[in-house]
C-alpha cells in the first residue's frame, strides 16, 4: 500500500499542470531540507568540540539533556503550523476495495518521513553514538537514543491527532494532547530528567516512552482512518421553526447559518479552536513573559487570532453556496454585516477570557486587553474580511485538516500581516503607552466607520461575484 501511495503521488506530481514551477519549488524545498538535516547531523558530532571553543568547561551532554525535551515541545508547536498530514492524496483509495485502515497506515507511514522527524534524529543519533557512548557506554547510548526516538514519536502522534481530529473531536484531542504533555513532564520531574535517567541505566524509562509513543501512534491511526471517511458529518436536528440563512436574507439568519457551519463542519471548527489556543497562548506568554518578550505588543495583537483566522475564510466558507447566495434579493448587506458581527462577538468573548488570565498573571496590563479587543474588531477584523475577498480560494468544508496556511488566500494573509506591522510600528515608534493608545483610537475609528466600510465591502463582493463564482465552480 505504501509503495502504491508513493508511486501514485509521484505520478500525480509529474502529470500536474505547471510542472516546471513545481519542480523548481520542490528542488528548493529539498535543498533546504538537506541543509537542515546535514547541519543537524554535523552538529550532533562536533557539538562538544564547538562548546570547547565558545564555552570552555561546558558539559555538552548535560546541556543537551537539559534542553532537548523543551526543544521537542517547541518542535511540536512548529509542526502545528507547518507540517501537513498527507490525507488528501489518499482519499482516492477509498473508492477501491481496500481496507480503510490500510490506507490510513500508508498515510501515517508517509508522514513519518517529515523533516520535523528526521532533523532531530539526525542530531540526536550521532550525538548518542559519540558523546553518550563515550560517557556511559554503548548500552546507555542505545537507551538514550531510544528515549529520543520515542520523544519524537510522541511529538508526531500529537501532530497527527491535532491535524486530523481537532475539528471533529476537539475535546478528545485537546485532552489527549494535554495528558501526553503532562505525563512526559511528570515523568521527567519524577526521574530527575528523562534522558539522564535513561542514560544512567534506566532502560525502563526508554521502554515506557516507547510504549507511550506506540500507543499514541496506534490511537492516531484510528483517527486517520476516521478522517479518511467519505461520509459527511451527521447534521444536528433543525430547531423547530428555525430560519435558514439562505431562505431569509437577514443578519441574524446569517449569524445562525455561520453558527451551524462551525458546529457541523470540522474545518471551520478546527480553525476556530486553533485560533482560540493561539490567542490564549499569546496572552499567557505576554502576561508571564515580563521583559523577556515584547509583552505589550503580544497583548495588543492577542485577541485578534480569531478575527484574523476566521475572518480570512469569511467568503471562501460560502464557496459551495456562492451562486445561491447571489440570487437572494438584498443578501450581500446582511451577509457582510453578519460576518463582522460574528467576529465581534467571538472577539468580545475571547477578550473576557483574556482579561481573567491577565488579572491573575499581570494585573497592571489589564487595560491592554481592552486595547486588543478594540484593535481587533475595528482594524484587524475589517482587514481580514477585505482580504478574504482578494483572490479567495474555495474550501472543502468537510475537510478534516484543522489548520493549513497553504489554503489561505494571499490577500487575507497580506492584510492581516499589514495590521500586525501597523501594531508593531505604533508600539515601536510611539512607545508602549502611546502606541497602545493610538491602536485603541484606530480600533474605535474602525468601529464607528463600520457602516461605511461594510457597504463598500458589499459593493466590492457584488462587483466580483461572477468571477469568483466561476472560479469556485471550476475548482470544486
Amino acid at each position: 500500500m505504501l509503495v502504491d501511495l508513493l508511486r501514485l503521488q509521484a505520478l500525480a506530481f509529474w502529470r500536474a499542470p505547471f510542472r516546471a514551477g513545481r519542480l523548481a519549488l520542490a528542488a528548493i524545498k529539498a535543498a533546504g531540507v538537506l541543509y537542515a538535516v546535514g547541519a543537524a547531523a554535523i552538529l550532533g558530532v562536533v557539538l562538544p568540540d564547538l562548546l570547547g571553543v565558545v564555552a570552555p568547561g561546558a558539559d555538552a551532554l548535560a546541556l543537551v539533556e537539559r534542553w532537548l525535551l523543551p526543544g521537542l515541545a517547541a518542535l511540536t508547536a512548529a509542526r502545528l503550523l507547518f507540517q501537513d498530514v498527507p490525507t488528501r492524496g489518499a482519499r482516492a483509495f477509498l473508492l477501491l476495495p481496500v481496507s480503510r485502515r490500510r490506507v490510513a497506515a500508508g498515510v501515517l507511514a508517509r508522514s513519518l518521513g517529515s523533516p520535523f522527524n528526521v532533523a532531530p534524529l539526525a542530531f540526536a543519533l550521532p550525538f548518542a553514538g559519540r558523546v553518550v557512548r563515550a560517557a556511559a557506554g554503548a548500552e546507555a547510548a542505545w537507551a538514550w537514543a531510544l528515549a529520543v526516538v520515542a520523544g519524537v514519536g510522541l511529538s508526531h502522534a500529537v501532530l497527527v491527532a491535532w491535524k486530523t481530529q481537532l475539528g471533529a473531536r476537539p475535546a478528545a484531542v485537546v485532552t489527549g494532547a494535554a495528558l501526553t504533555v503532562a505525563a512526559v513532564a511528570a515523568l521527567d520531574a519524577a526521574t530527575g530528567g528523562l534522558l539522564a535517567a535513561a542514560r544512567s541505566g534506566g532502560l525502563w524509562v526508554s521502554i515506557l516512552l516507547v510504549a507511550m509513543a506506540g500507543t499514541g501512534l496506534v490511537w492516531v491511526l484510528g483517527g486517520v482512518a476516521r478522517a479518511l471517511s467519505l461520509d459527511c458529518p451527521r447534521a444536528r436536528a433543525r430547531r423547530p421553526g428555525g430560519a435558514s440563512g439562505f431562505a431569509h436574507a437577514g443578519t441574524r439568519a446569517f449569524l445562525d447559518l455561520d453558527a451551524r457551519l462551525v458546529t457541523r463542519a470540522s474545518y471551520p471548527r478546527g480553525i476556530s479552536v486553533n485560533a482560540l489556543f493561539l490567542s490564549v497562548g499569546l496572552t499567557v506568554a505576554a502576561a508571564a513573559g515580563g521583559s523577556v518578550l515584547p509583552s505589550d505588543l503580544l497583548l495588543v495583537f492577542s485577541a485578534g487570532a480569531l478575527a484574523g483566522s476566521v475572518g480570512q475564510f469569511a467568503v471562501p466558507f460560502a464557496s459551495g453556496h456562492y451562486d445561491r447566495l447571489m440570487t437572494l434579493p438584498g443578501a450581500l448587506g446582511p451577509f457582510v454585516r453578519a460576518k463582522w458581527a460574528g467576529l465581534v462577538l467571538v472577539t468580545l468573548a475571547l477578550g473576557a477570557l483574556q482579561a481573567v488570565i491577565v488579572l491573575v498573571l499581570d494585573p497592571a496590563r489589564t487595560p491592554l486587553v481592552a486595547v486588543s479587543v478594540l484593535f481587533s474588531v475595528g482594524v484587524l477584523a475589517p482587514a481580514a474580511l477585505w482580504g478574504s475577498t482578494l483572490a479567495p480560494k474555495p474550501i472543502d468544508l468537510s475537510g478534516r485538516v484543522a489548520f493549513n496556511y497553504k489554503v489561505q488566500a494571499w490577500g487575507g494573509q497580506a492584510m492581516v500581516g499589514a495590521t500586525a506591522a501597523l501594531a508593531a510600528g505604533l508600539m515601536t515608534l510611539a512607545g508602549p503607552r502611546w502606541g497602545a493608545g493610538a491602536a485603541a483610537v484606530l480600533g474605535l475609528a474602525g468601529v464607528l466607520a463600520a457602516p461605511f466600510w461594510l457597504r463598500a465591502l458589499a459593493r466590492h463582493i457584488h462587483r466580483q461575484r461572477h468571477a469568483v463564482a466561476a472560479r469556485f465552480r471550476t475548482s470544486l
